[in-house]
Formats: C-alpha cells, sequence, structure tokens
C-alpha cells in the first residue's frame, strides 16, 4: 500500500534525475536537495540512469515520464518502490501504478504529474508550475538584453519535429508587423537550428523591422535560458520547452499548435494565447491524428500579430 510509506518518502530529501535541459530548468528549486545529469538515451542509456538512481540508494523512485525507458531505468535500479503509470508496457515494471487514463482523450501533463503526487498525499495548491530564479540570474540576464529597445519580444521559431514548427517566413512576416508595438525581438534555439534563427534574423534585418538578438549567434548557453525567457516582455514560440519557461516564469505566452493536441501540455492559470492550427477540431478528434487538417501553416500571420499584441497589454497592465 502506498500509504504505508509515503509519510516517510515525504519527508526525505529529492533527488531529481534528468538531461541536461531538464535540469537546468530545476536549478536552486526549493526542496530539491540534488540534481543529477543523466542521458537515457541510446541502448545503454537505460542502464546508465539505473545506476545513477542506484547509487543514492533510494527510498522511492517517482516516474514523472511516461516512457517504457523510464520505467526500464527505475527497475535497474533495484528500488523496490517504483511509482508510475502502466501504460506503455510498463505494468510489470512499476511497483505501485497510478492510473491516469482517458482513452482517446488527451489529458494534460500537469495533471498527470498533481495525481503521481497526490499518491504520496502531497498537496498539490497549484497545477501551473513556477520556477523561482535567484536574483542574480536575473540580473544577468537583464544585462545581456541591456541594449535592446523595450519592449522584448521572444521568439522560439524551432521545434524537436519539422511538423511542430511554423514557417520561417510566417515568423519574419509576423515580426516585420509587430515591429510597431516591440522594440526588439531575441531569437531562441538550439545548435541544431542555426541555419533557421539565422533565416529569420537576417529576413527580419532585410526588411528594416526590429533589431533582433540570435543567441546562437551570441553563443548563449544552456545555463542562462531560462533567465533570458524571463527577461523577455512576451514570448512566441511553437510547442516547445522555452514556453513552459516562460508560463513558469510569469512570461505572457503566444504558443503555436499544428499536428500537437494542445491539450496534452495545457496548464491551468497560465498567462497565455493558444494559437490552434485547426481550432475547430472537436473534442472527440486529436490533432495529432489529423496531421493534414492541423498543418501548422495554416495559423495565419494576422492571428498571431493580434495575441502577441494582446499578450504585451496584459503584460504592461499587470505590472501598472
Amino acid at each position: 500500500s502506498l500509504c504505508d510509506w509515503n509519510s516517510d518518502v515525504c519527508s526525505s530529501d529529492l533527488v531529481a534525475f534528468g538531461r541536461p535541459a531538464s535540469v537546468e530548468a530545476l536549478r536552486d528549486q526549493a526542496g530539491i536537495a540534488s540534481l543529477e545529469v543523466v542521458d537515457d538515451r541510446g541502448l545503454r542509456g537505460p542502464l546508465r540512469l539505473g545506476a545513477a538512481i542506484r547509487s543514492h540508494r533510494p527510498d522511492a523512485v517517482l516516474l514523472l515520464r511516461g516512457s517504457f525507458r523510464s520505467a526500464l531505468a527505475a527497475r535497474f535500479s533495484g528500488c523496490p518502490i517504483r511509482i508510475g503509470t502502466p501504460g506503455d508496457g510498463r505494468r510489470l515494471l512499476v511497483s505501485h501504478p497510478v492510473s491516469h487514463e482517458s482513452p482517446g482523450h488527451p489529458l494534460p501533463t500537469t495533471a498527470l504529474y498533481a495525481s503521481l503526487a497526490t499518491s504520496l498525499q502531497a498537496t498539490v495548491a497549484s497545477a501551473r508550475p513556477r520556477l523561482q530564479l535567484p536574483r542574480e540570474e536575473r540580473d544577468r540576464a537583464r544585462r545581456s538584453l541591456a541594449g535592446l529597445p523595450r519592449p522584448v519580444l521572444g521568439v522560439v521559431p524551432g521545434g524537436s519535429k519539422l511538423p511542430k514548427r511554423w514557417p520561417a517566413a510566417a515568423f519574419v512576416e509576423a515580426l516585420e508587423r509587430l515591429s510597431s508595438t516591440f522594440g526588439s525581438c531575441v531569437l531562441f534555439g538550439g545548435p541544431d537550428e542555426k541555419e533557421l534563427l539565422g533565416e529569420i534574423r537576417e529576413g527580419v534585418r532585410a526588411s528594416g523591422g526590429m533589431p533582433a538578438l540570435d543567441l546562437q549567434e551570441s553563443h548563449h548557453g544552456l545555463d542562462e535560458l531560462r533567465g533570458l525567457v524571463a527577461a523577455c516582455d512576451v514570448l512566441l514560440a511553437n510547442d516547445t520547452g522555452p514556453r513552459h519557461l516562460a508560463i513558469a516564469t510569469g512570461v505572457p505566452t503566444v504558443s503555436l499548435f499544428g499536428p500537437t493536441d494542445h491539450r496534452w501540455t495545457l496548464i491551468p492559470g497560465a498567462d497565455e494565447r493558444l494559437l490552434l492550427a485547426e481550432p475547430f477540431l472537436d473534442e472527440a478528434h486529436v490533432a495529432d491524428r489529423h496531421p493534414d487538417a492541423c498543418r501548422i501553416d495554416r495559423i495565419a500571420v494576422g492571428d498571431v500579430v493580434h495575441a502577441c499584441r494582446a499578450a504585451l497589454r496584459s503584460r504592461v497592465s499587470s505590472e501598472a
């Protein structure tokens, strides 16, 4: 039974394991005793992660990720108490399954995490994620953006998969039209998106629009990402990690969704404007299963421009 041991677990130290981006996002957060960077990709990835977990001799492992690989790593750790959802073939790998299923209907990941936390008899005051940034981190980010005219629009044109990326030309047009509203923009992206960022940067410059800072070009690292996101006045993003950082740090966000159903990552209480490629898809249909109807290039530039201006008004009114 969960109740036999969870009061002891909840009073113990928490050690978080994750890939570099996840670990950086959780740095300096209250309640986490230590953070461990472990890449569990590749054939031996679950073994590496399992060994890292085992080195801490934990009383229990709480699996936030719903993948088979994460549950396999927990089993390799040798820890007898492994809490997580039983789907994706994990039923024999978790010792304490927590059901969180609604066949055919996407459920927000925040609700899943709340269910897992509740299984430990923890109180979840709000499902909206929040990140607390040290003052020196915020000050460093402000210094990095000090030369840019305000307000600053953060832009995330990349994404883990090509179908999730709004076209580069559409970003350029939107930024050109927003140059009368925003003083400058900051382009966020990973090393493999250098060409994409360069295309948008040069397009904005050629149009004579707002100044654009390309963070790949200026060599800012992953350890600075959340501070730089928090220093923006508004963030315009595809369905990506920086979107979550913006919401968790209170930055008004405009999020673009194509053939990925927004309900998987719906965040209650977020200052966010969601733009869907097919906004009239009824609740019984999942965007992931209708890639043609939900092509992200169906999102109109005018709608994005309007949403960004509304997000900025929200920011200004909240600070008044």
